[in-house]
């Protein structure tokens, strides 16, 4: 074979091959941009999904709430005992799973407590609410909207009223009289109550937890400050 046959051959051999080489490459890059774009695609479906199950949960939930108030239907209506705890509603409303961050005492200006603030976390848990309560015939339930709820302020057992604290007597008799607890210092709120013979001084004193409030209460009930037996009582 001539010199000019080999070279003629040599470069038909490379021309062959150029394509099929172009064609690989193109081929191992097509899939790859493919996939690129699905998975971007993907990943992108998948997190609105999740963003719409989460808005979708939540709107279910706020939608399904419902507030209600409870209340003594005897004795005057419309209040409670003032010895009823929340545990109290919680038990006499067992089917409703309420707890007890679902229960606000609703006190009047004097700190008499009126009734309950209820949130349900469904409309069937309100029904059934209403259900028990007048299966019982001592209590009621009222529907209430949320705002009503909102706007309540709840002392959640950190704050007691002292009861028959002497009228002459001073924060400072005071602070002294609860020594050893862990109260919130003053001032104190204060005001009197019709009594007999005189009206009673009651003072409103808030503790930093539920604890302090319950060993003061413990510790305290029926002591004495400058004479006057003091009585205790935690708001709830």
């Amino acid at each position: 074979m001539s010199s000019l046959a080999a070279a003629a051959l040599r470069s038909g051999v490379v021309a062959s091959r150029a394509p099929s080489s172009s064609r690989l490459a193109a081929s191992a890059l097509a899939p790859i941009r493919l996939f690129s774009a699905d998975a971007s695609g993907e990943a992108t479906a998948t997190a609105t999904a999740a963003d719409s199950q989460d808005d979708s949960f939540l709107k279910a939930s706020r939608e399904g709430l419902a507030y209600g108030k409870f209340y003594s239907v005897i004795a005057g209506g419309n209040r409670l005992g003032k010895d009823m705890l929340k545990t109290d509603i919680i038990h006499h409303l067992d089917r409703c799973e309420l707890s007890l961050d679902d229960v606000k005492i609703d006190y009047n200006r004097g700190y008499y407590p009126m009734g309950a603030l209820l949130r349900f976390p469904s409309k069937a848990s309100f029904t059934t609410a209403i259900r028990q309560a007048s299966q019982a015939r001592l209590y009621k339930i009222d529907e209430i909207c949320r705002d009503v709820w909102d706007l309540k302020q709840s002392f959640d057992g950190k704050a007691a009223l002292l009861q028959g604290v002497p009228r002459n007597a001073l924060p400072e008799d005071i602070e002294r009289f609860l020594s050893g607890t862990n109260f919130e210092p003053p001032p104190f709120e204060s005001f009197l109550r019709p009594g007999v013979p005189e009206p009673i001084r009651v003072v409103l004193v808030k503790f930093c937890t539920k604890t302090d409030a319950m060993n003061a209460f413990i510790t305290k009930n029926r002591g004495f400050c400058l004479n006057n037996q003091v009585s205790i009582r935690v708001l709830q």
